[in-house]
């Protein structure tokens, strides 16, 4: 390879998404594989709008895990940290790019895909969980700010997160790290070694192993101001402590609030909804809002060359991730009690104190209770997952062109272990317990006999494979053009995908309690694709890309997809760079083949307004959803336009334009809207029997898949950075990053009119970093100011404006602020750390949030302030 020729063809225009490129030495430059194309070139060049993130520029964020240090670019939204208990997929992460959901995001190590998880988000949404990639052995992070079907296929709609590992290390590398919050809570400690032995250049070989560990102990809401208490009202929200801690009870939940149950030792609190409950409050017992969490990872790579032009690699990785989520009470959840069932009252002193609080006849009127069974175990799950991944290669450089030929085996085993109750329980209310005494909702500390025997650990199991191969070819030089030389790139790719799930024997039977029928589900489905690429410098200042791949799905068909993209500099300072590409989202197994049953939290205002009730309060109803095997996949087109200057070294701006429109959008109905609008559903909403002229409470919704939403979004990335040195006393440098949505649009039906999503609270309008460092010598110290936008007071545009009645039209903005510093005393030993959010800042509070406890910005902000400290020495 004449490296120096092709210096000189790729420099006349070359830019790296974060400036332009400067002149290297000959020894220097190296052919690599940049994020978003196949063709090798000089590390410095390229013009994809790629952010890069070194291993130093993560350490600066403070962040341990890969899922905060996402949280910290502003490009990056939507992000799920794997500490909900009532999650879909509890202990996973995930993460989408410009507005758009996760699954429209495409992750990788070191360019290639991995196994999705086991589980799917929302019970549809395939995806890679970050929570598998130790933040310790990523030496860089690549963020492809556009789409890229075209290049990797399914996923990459709204851009690719590519994380890449060291290579050809030689040494030892140690680090361990602690922190801990102010409250004193969520103590995390994290070590790790990596070693490395053989210069691939001089001895022909390179092996490394790399070996971490992580713990963080859980943070408690008890700890924390904001979340110290579910009573909201002090933000302007609702009273949000629920009626199951203590327990309630009515004659007739349809008409008649529900009362809580006697012998409440303290005040009662009369809700907005007309029921009283008993101010236990859930978050100061003990509730967490992050998990206790342990992880464990392994990584070895050895590269082998087996002459001057070839070489064999190989990469090994296993990581194991332990969580243990503790959910809270199980709860009976509107369970009917009729006289002469065994837990219908009959003693004389309870039923007075049930009539002191509201009238009913004893042996007649039938009682409808809600209670938390917090006599027993909780609703807690322990997760287990495990993540493999081996790949096989052998690549050669034979007569200008470059080889590579590669195996990829990837798979995710999960074990999740649920602390259930059987459905049996309530059959035990009306029917008695054979085996001990029947549990009585109606007073607290009922034997644990009461219990027992209702008690039941669930195990459910899924696992996900990849097997891939892919062979590939490159010629960095393949003729001259005016601009210099064209690249090209052509392969194919075969890779096969399994999805098993093994819901528990209770939970396919529908026995456990709470939770409606699982099915067992066993997919697969192959694809093969073909794929070139072609880099043209048509004259010195333009260089165009040209991509096309072709994509074959055994179970829906074929996808074609086409991608080009330019760059243009008029000036040697200023640099304009655009692309138009066509996309596309295959539909996942369970959208393909699954029913599933789940639970969400819906407000039936329909109800409330027909009994006169003002604050209407959400209830956890049950959802039903079918696979549809005539799904076909999304497709989508995306087009942008961006323009960076550098007018001298050291500052640097650019701004990019995007525009997305999706199409065929596979969506369940959107609860919210069936609930809201059901004469657009008929059929839909099934209620419980109720008298002539009322209607009953849901008793579920169907919401079935179907390609027939839509969605467009459109908006703006801004870069700016400026380094200025002051001699001998250092150098300062200044960082902004901003990203603003101008439009999001969607539309759940073809029929259905367009609805601006920006400014409501599933869209904030912009985010914002701004960072400023001051280094000299080995020591450097910083400061990050994060800013979130404010929104309108509603979760989205379909919305009730009802909901704004005598609150705050707009949530507003805030910023917290980050400080970090780094001192290197001995040549081969660096010590780092921070204070995250030092002012303590409490986001604000999102009054019209349906989950209790909703509020803007970072979910470690909530946390308060936290500190940490690295230590980092190389032998």
């Amino acid at each position: 390879m004449r490296v120096k020729t092709l210096a000189q063809a790729i420099a006349a225009i070359g830019l790296l998404g974060s400036g332009f490129a400067h002149a290297a030495e000959d020894s220097q430059l190296e052919r690599v594989t940049i994020t978003g194309s196949n063709i090798k070139r000089i590390a410095s060049q390229g013009a994809l709008p790629v952010e890069v993130l070194k291993k130093e520029d993560i350490a600066k964020t403070g962040a341990s895990t890969v899922v905060q240090l996402l949280e910290t670019l502003t490009a990056v939204n939507g992000v799920t940290s794997g500490t909900d208990s009532n999650s879909f997929v509890p202990g996973a992460a995930h993460a989408g790019l410009r507005g758009m959901n996760d699954k429209y995001t495409l992750v990788l190590l070191n360019g290639r895909r991995l196994a999705t998880y086991a589980q799917l988000e929302s019970g549809t949404d395939a995806f890679t969980d970050l929570n598998t990639l130790p933040l310790s052995v990523i030496e860089s992070v690549e963020i492809l700010r556009d789409g890229a079907s075209a290049i990797y296929g399914s996923d990459a709609v709204a851009g690719v997160i590519n994380f890449k590992t060291k290579r050809n290390y030689q040494g030892v590398d140690t680090y361990a790290r602690y922190g801990q919050t102010q409250a004193g809570d969520g103590k995390e400690q994290a070590a790790g070694v990596s070693a490395g032995v053989g210069d691939l250049d001089k001895d022909g070989y390179n092996l490394m192993v790399s070996f971490d560990a992580y713990h963080r102990e859980p943070v408690f809401y008890s700890k924390h101001e904001a979340i110290k208490t579910r009573d909201f009202r002090r933000f302007g929200g609702a009273d949000n402590r629920y009626l199951s801690t203590w327990g309630g009870w009515s004659t007739d939940p349809s008409s008649k609030p529900y009362y809580a149950m006697p012998y409440c030792q303290k005040s009662l609190v009369t809700k907005g909804n007309g029921s009283t409950i008993c101010p236990i409050d859930y978050d100061q017992e003990d509730a967490q809002v992050s998990p206790r969490t342990s992880r464990y990872g392994l990584l070895t790579t050895l590269t082998r060359k087996l002459d001057a032009d070839s070489q064999f690699y190989m990469e090994l990785g296993f990581n194991q991730s332990n969580t243990a989520l503790r959910g809270g009470n199980n709860f009976l959840n509107g369970v009917k009690l009729n006289p002469g069932d065994a837990a219908y009252p009959t003693d004389p002193k309870l039923i007075s104190a049930l009539q002191a609080q509201q009238p009913f006849t004893p042996g007649k009127d039938s009682i409808t209770v809600y209670r938390g069974l917090n006599e027993g175990w909780g609703r807690d799950v322990d997760s287990t997952s495990n993540t493999y991944h081996a790949v096989f290669g052998y690549s050669t450089y034979y007569k200008d062109w470059d080889y590579d030929a590669s195996v990829n085996f990837s798979g995710n085993n999960i074990t999740n272990k649920n602390q259930s109750y059987l459905t049996s329980l309530t059959d035990s209310l009306q029917t008695g317990n054979p085996s001990g005494p029947t549990y009585n909702p109606f007073i607290h500390g009922n034997p644990a006999s009461s219990l027992t025997p209702y008690q039941v650990l669930t195990t459910d199991t899924a696992s996900t494979s990849l097997q891939a191969l892919e062979l590939k070819a490159s010629k960095s030089e393949l003729f001259q053009l005016p601009g210099g030389a064209a690249g090209f790139a052509a392969g194919i790719q075969w890779w096969r995908e399994t999805l098993e799930s093994i819901p528990s024997d209770y939970s396919q039977q529908g026995l456990v309690l709470n939770a409606g029928p699982q099915s067992y589900l066993n997919a697969s489905h192959s694809i093969f694709a073909a794929y070139s690429e072609l880099n043209l410098p048509v004259v010195k200042n333009l260089e165009v890309q040209l991509a096309l791949r072709a994509d074959h799905y055994n179970d829906f068909g074929n996808t074609i997809n086409p991608k080009i993209a330019f760059t243009y500099r008029p000036l040697k300072e200023v640099m304009f760079r655009g692309s138009a590409t066509s996309g596309f989202k295959a539909p996942s197994f369970s959208q393909l083949r699954l029913n599933r049953t789940a639970y969400d939290s819906v407000t039936d205002q329909a109800l409330c307004d027909q009994q006169h009730v003002s604050n209407c309060t959400p209830t956890s109803t049950q959802i039903r959803s079918g696979g549809n095997p005539n799904l076909q996949p999304e497709t989508n087109d995306s087009f942008s336009l961006g323009m960076v200057l550098q007018p001298i070294k050291d500052l640097y701006a650019s701004v990019d334009f995007y525009r997305i429109n999706q199409k065929n959008v596979i969506n369940a109905l959107d609860t919210d809207d069936v609930v809201n609008n059901p004469s657009k559903y008929p059929g839909a909403i099934v209620r419980k029997p109720a008298p002539a002229g009322q209607l009953g409470e849901i008793d579920y919704i169907n919401t079935p898949y179907q390609n027939a939403g839509g969605l467009t979004t459109s908006g703006l990335d801004f870069d700016l950075s400026y380094s200025w040195s002051l001699g001998s006393f250092g150098k300062v440098k200044l960082e902004n990053q901003h990203s603003r949505l101008l439009s999001y649009k969607d539309h759940k039906l073809a029929s259905d009119p367009w609805l601006e999503e920006v400014d409501y609270a599933i869209q904030p309008r912009w985010k914002n970093v701004f960072t400023a460092e001051y280094s000299i010598n080995k020591f450097s110290a910083g400061v990050t100011a994060r800013s979130y936008a404010g929104y309108k007071d509603l979760t989205q545009a379909s919305s009730s404006p009802r909901l704004l009645k005598g609150k705050p039209a707009r949530i507003p903005s805030y910023t917290a602020f980050d400080v970090d510093f780094s001192v290197s005393p001995l040549k081969k030993l660096t010590v780092g750390g921070g204070i995250k959010n030092i002012g303590n800042r409490i986001p604000p509070y999102f009054i019209n949030g349906q989950t209790p406890g909703t509020f803007s910005g970072s979910s470690t902000d909530l946390w308060g302030r936290t500190y940490y400290v690295n230590v980092n020495y190389k032998f």
